[in-house]
Order: C-alpha cells, then sequence, then structure tokens
C-alpha cells in the first residue's frame, strides 16, 4: 500500500498564518492533553483538595473540644474546606508555566511560530485552553471539597448554622449549607483565583522563557514577598499585604462580605478578585509584548 502525501494548497489557513482561533485552540489543546504531566498536575489538584478538606475537617472536629476559645470563635468552616488552595496554587502555576516554556526547551516554539506568525492568536489559544481546562478541574475541586468536609464536621456532630448567623456565635462546631449566604460565592471565587493564577504563571513563562526561573519567580511571589513584607515597617508592610496573591487567594475564599472582617488584613472577596484579574492582564499583557518583541 502506498501513501498518498498530503499537499497544504494555498487555501489552507495555516499556510499563510491565518488560523483561526477555533483551529488554534483545538491544536493547544492537543498539545495540552497529550503530556502526561497535565493529567497528572489536574489529578493532583483534586486529590489535594479534597484530601486536605477531609483531613482537616477530621482534625478540627476531633479536637474541637479541647481547641482553645479563639480558634473556635474564629472557625470558617467554608475556608477550612478550601485549605488544598495552599498546593494546588502551585501546581496551576507549574502548569501554566510549563505550557509556554517547554516549548522553548524543546525548540517546538519555532515550529508553532512558523505555523502560526501571529503571536497574540498563539498566546491567546493557550490562554483559552489553560484557562477551561484549570477552571472545570478547579472548580469541580472546590464544590467536591465543601461538600466532603461538612459531612465529615456533621459526622462529627456539627451543627448547622441558620442563615444569617456568625461563625463567630457558634457553640459547636459551625456546619454550613451550600444554600448559606455567601458559601457558593466562595467556593466558586476559590476556583476562580486558582484559574486566575495559572493565567498569572503563563504571563510569567512568557517573561523568563524559562522553566527554572519562571517557576522560582513565581513560588517566590507566594512565598518569599510575604515574609519580606513583614519585615518592612508597619505602615508600609499593612497596605501592601492585602494586595498580595496569597491574602488575595485566602480573601476570595472566604464566605464573609463584610468590610469589618477584612480591614487592615484582607480585602473585600470580590474586590479582591478584581485585582488578581488585574494582575493577570498586567502579567500576561507584558509577556505578550515581550513574546512580539523577541525572537523565538
Amino acid at each position: 500500500m502506498t501513501a498518498t502525501p498530503t499537499v497544504m494548497t494555498s487555501n489552507d489557513p495555516l499556510t499563510h498564518g491565518r488560523a483561526g482561533v477555533r483551529q488554534l485552540v483545538v491544536s493547544e489543546w492537543t498539545k495540552f492533553r497529550s503530556v502526561r504531566s497535565t493529567w497528572i498536575s489536574l489529578l493532583i489538584i483534586f486529590v489535594a483538595g479534597v484530601g486536605f478538606a477531609a483531613l482537616l475537617a477530621a482534625v478540627f472536629a476531633n479536637n474541637w473540644s479541647h481547641r482553645p476559645l479563639a480558634d473556635k470563635v474564629t472557625f470558617d468552616p467554608v475556608r477550612m474546606a478550601q485549605a488544598g488552595i495552599f498546593i494546588s496554587q502551585f501546581v496551576v502555576g507549574v502548569l501554566g508555566i510549563l505550557m509556554i516554556t517547554s516549548e522553548y526547551s524543546t525548540g517546538s516554539i519555532r515550529t508553532t511560530l512558523a505555523a502560526v506568525p501571529r503571536r497574540s492568536s498563539v498566546v491567546a489559544a493557550k490562554a483559552i485552553v489553560l484557562s477551561v481546562a484549570v477552571f472545570v478541574v478547579a472548580e469541580i475541586t472546590t464544590f467536591a471539597s465543601f461538600f466532603t468536609s461538612q459531612a465529615i464536621l456533621l459526622a462529627y456532630g456539627g451543627k448547622s448554622l441558620p442563615a444569617g448567623s456568625s461563625f463567630l456565635k457558634a457553640t459547636a462546631i459551625p456546619v454550613v449549607s451550600i444554600s448559606s449566604p455567601g458559601v457558593a460565592s466562595a467556593v466558586f471565587r476559590t476556583g476562580l483565583y486558582l484559574t486566575i493564577m495559572a493565567v498569572v504563571a503563563l504571563g510569567i513563562g512568557l517573561i523568563l522563557r524559562h522553566s527554572t526561573g519562571a517557576i522560582s519567580l513565581y513560588v517566590g511571589v507566594l512565598l518569599i514577598v510575604p515574609l519580606l513584607i513583614q519585615l518592612l515597617p508597619s505602615n508600609i508592610g499593612k497596605p501592601i499585604e492585602p494586595r498580595l496573591p496569597s491574602n488575595i487567594g485566602l480573601a476570595m475564599s472566604s464566605a464573609s462580605s463584610r468590610k469589618t472582617d477584612f480591614a487592615g488584613i484582607l480585602m473585600e472577596p470580590w474586590l479582591a478578585a478584581g485585582l488578581l484579574v488585574v494582575y493577570a492582564a498586567a502579567v500576561l499583557g507584558f509577556g505578550l509584548w515581550l513574546f512580539i518583541k523577541r525572537d523565538a
């Protein structure tokens, strides 16, 4: 049997670098899903999210009677259910960075740009595929984590709080329903936080083009910068702390929307989400500008 060669006609959009968004997204999705590490990373997000939620719920409930009063009155069952975000934010960061830096390390970025010279379209397709994949997995994880943790708290004798009640007034292990005020929004925002951080990581990868350096910078922003900010005088560090990405994540995972709960510590949840979107747009925009200006 002889193979018939495929001839690319002049009407093929890839010949002239005019591939539509749909074709580019399909191409990027093929590359994204064909790498085993992608599925491992997405699995880690789910396992870490649900696993940490179950573990912490069991630990808190089992030791509730022996916990200090301060821990009881400040216990937030919604934020506790999303404790896995600490691990997941690093996983989505690595996923976003490798989506672009892996092509530089293998040299396949030249092939990509030869097929699609319009670099903004390449970045847009990568951002779409990354965002959709992370968003779907993150939202499944955050809601599964919430229901798992609340079920465990109930099994240990937790009490459902009436609508509008405060966590601070709970005398027993507080358990909340997904229909309680602000709860569904908080769980949704947690998945949104992971999605936006993945886009931030993609931008960092575009800027540095080197996996190790980009991952180091991403981890440094989340872990090292908050420690350095604490060394600054309070009049300088305090206004900055609520605007750090790690604290933005804590704010977004909170079910409260009262400014008195966040003054000087965390931002109001949706305001924090908006600021994180600005960060992502700025980092990705700068990365795109460098991507267009520099050689492959």
